[in-house]
């Protein structure tokens, strides 16, 4: 794959090649200085040392023909022809070379420092015998033989310190070619590792390159609306169906800001939040009202993840979203549907009391016309029939009111009134001898919210405790109200939810309990816990949406035979005011 291939970017590709050809033009530059730098050293050594032993060879000749009688010279003549030697051992020995006209200092070789020490001993010993015996030597003809020995020693000694210097120099040139085919060995290994990582960087490249194109293909042609910006929400991308969702031409958009999609609709509040979760490396994902090109609003559910570079720092942000019109009309033949099955349901329970009220009103009219009676009789039994006359009218207003609103306008509502009359109307169709309790609090709590959608999901859940304690002893169920502070185990499990306080709605009960390994499904659509044809399974998933929808979680907590808890928790409408007041 391409993220296990070596893959060189512009600037590594410049350096290697560099190196590929630094390397071996330094190899060789230092090969070559060696090599001069010997020479340098070695052919003034071997003349200097040359000349030592033509010094030698001609006093020693000098010396013996005048030893012989054969020639005349001076004392100050082998004085000067003795200090001639001394000075080319001594400076031989101290690295001091001359050639021709060219003379200077070179680092002696180490491997030469024997037979240099018995050179300079045999010379030393040589011009010692000289200089005692200089003014005598035509009386020494007995001793001719002795100062041969000393001639001799040094001009083997000096031969030797030749003849090794010839022998390094020998193995030096030997070693040249040696030396240049194992560089040039070298320099072809790392041409060839060169050209090989190149081909590997080039295929790297080459898949890298494909599977940009396929994930630029996927992008474009993608169903959902891709945008890519900036970390300044600088349109930099978008893709076909962005085009088709919004009525934006790409030319309109690139180098625009983001805004240009605000519909106006969220709060400054909400896109601070927003900027928050993105801006610490995580992802965002909610429901929002854009505008399109003609001015018009569409609802849409958006995605957007931050984009880092290899130093892990965000330089993009990829945001996908899908028009959910469609959807929510679908949604809201979903909740019609089920807002007619708990009409239905709270129909049967008015029809047990409608019952109940023309009985009693049959009952005292009956009386009424029956057994002439005093005023205050009259009066009594026509205030029986008023009253149940008010309470099926009381009931009838609720159910019409449920039943005829036709919209989702979210407005403030009073959770105390609100969890009241859902109680009283879920009280209609309850089976006899479940308590359905209240627990509100002094001072009010007000949330944005549908009040019909919030009476309809609180009927649901009251509904589904009231089934749940079916065959239980004493059964009941309660509803509370309360003022809930966010706590750090809050806010990490729900790291979408950014106030401080919320509103608590808990629906709990002491039933038969849900299962563990049904809890994590208890939000699924179609999914229930009831018999067959006993629920949609419906109820809790729209219950989900809705509350998901203005800003707010659902909890389920429960132990089989001990019961069941539901908690809504809400933003609260005015976080000042309610918060003062609880």
């Amino acid at each position: 794959m391409a993220s296990e291939q070596i893959y060189f970017d512009i600037r590594s590709k410049i350096i290697f090649l560099a190196a590929g050809v630094l390397i071996p033009l330094i190899l060789f530059g230092w090969a070559y200085q060696s090599g001069k730098q010997f020479l340098s050293q070695e052919i003034p050594l071997v003349d200097s040392i040359m000349q030592l032993r033509v010094d030698i060879t001609a006093t020693h000749s000098i010396i013996h023909e005048y030893v012989e009688g054969h020639q005349t010279i001076e004392v100050a003549d082998v004085t000067a022809l003795i200090e001639k030697i001394q000075a080319d051992a001594q400076a031989i020995h101290q690295g001091y070379v001359q050639m021709g006209d060219v003379s200077g200092i070179i680092s002696r070789p180490h491997f030469l420092q024997v037979e240099n020490d018995e050179m300079k001993h045999a010379v030393e010993e040589l011009t010692a015998y000289l200089l005692e015996y200089r003014e005598k030597l035509a009386q020494l003809v007995e001793d001719d033989v002795i100062h041969d020995d000393y001639f001799k020693s040094a001009e083997w000694a000096a031969a030797e310190l030749d003849h090794e210097i010839h022998q390094q120099f020998s193995k030096s040139l030997e070693n040249q070619p040696t030396l240049f085919a194992a560089l040039f060995t070298v320099w072809v290994i790392m041409l060839l590792l060169m050209l090989n990582l190149l081909r590997k960087s080039r295929i790297a490249h080459a898949i890298e390159f494909e599977k940009n194109m396929k994930l630029a293909q996927a992008l474009e042609h993608s169903g959902s609306s891709i945008i890519i910006t900036d970390t300044n929400a600088i349109i930099e991308y978008v893709n076909a169906a962005f085009c088709s969702m919004t009525g934006y031409e790409r030319s309109e958009v690139i180098g625009k800001k983001t805004s240009i999609l605000n519909s106006g609709s969220q709060s400054p509040k909400f896109y601070e939040k927003l900027w928050q979760v993105i801006g610490r490396g995580k992802v965002w994902h909610k429901e929002l009202i854009n505008r399109k090109r003609d001015g018009s609003h569409f609802p849409v559910v958006m995605s957007i993840a931050p984009i880092f570079n290899k130093q892990n720092q965000i330089t993009n942000f990829i945001a996908s979203q899908e028009d959910m019109s469609d959807f929510e009309a679908l949604e809201e033949k979903l909740y019609k549907s089920q807002k007619l099955e708990t009409a239905g349901i709270l129909a049967g329970g008015i029809a047990h009391d409608f019952n109940n009220a023309l009985t009693a009103i049959k009952a005292n009219a009956l009386m009424l016309e029956r057994k002439p009676e005093d005023r205050a009789a009259v009066l009594k039994r026509s205030s029986v029939i008023n009253q149940v006359c008010d309470m099926a009218a009381k009931h009838i207003h609720q159910l019409l009111k449920f039943v005829r609103n036709e919209t989702l306008e979210m407005s403030p509502v009073s959770l105390n009134a609100c969890m009241k009359t859902a109680c009283e109307m879920a009280s209609m169709g309850s089976q006899d001898g479940v308590s359905i309790s209240t627990e509100l609090p002094e001072h009010d709590l007000t949330v944005c919210w549908n009040e019909v959608q919030a009476q309809q999901i609180m009927i649901n859940l009251i509904n589904n405790s009231v089934h749940a304690v079916q065959n239980v002893e004493s059964p009941w169920v309660k509803v509370a109200v309360s003022c809930f502070t966010a706590t750090p185990e809050f806010t990490k499990r729900h790291e979408e939810m950014h106030e401080r306080h919320y509103a608590c709605i808990s629906v709990k009960d002491n039933g038969y309990g849900i299962p563990e390994d049904k809890l994590q499904n208890i939000f699924e659509v179609f999914f229930t816990t009831k018999a067959v044809g006993e629920g949609t399974g419906l109820g809790l998933s729209m219950a989900h949406g809705a509350i998901t929808k203005v800003g707010g979680i659902i909890e389920v907590a429960s132990q089989p035979g001990r019961g069941t808890e539901f908690r809504i928790f809400l933003p609260l409408h005015n976080q000042v005011e309610s918060i003062a007041a609880s």
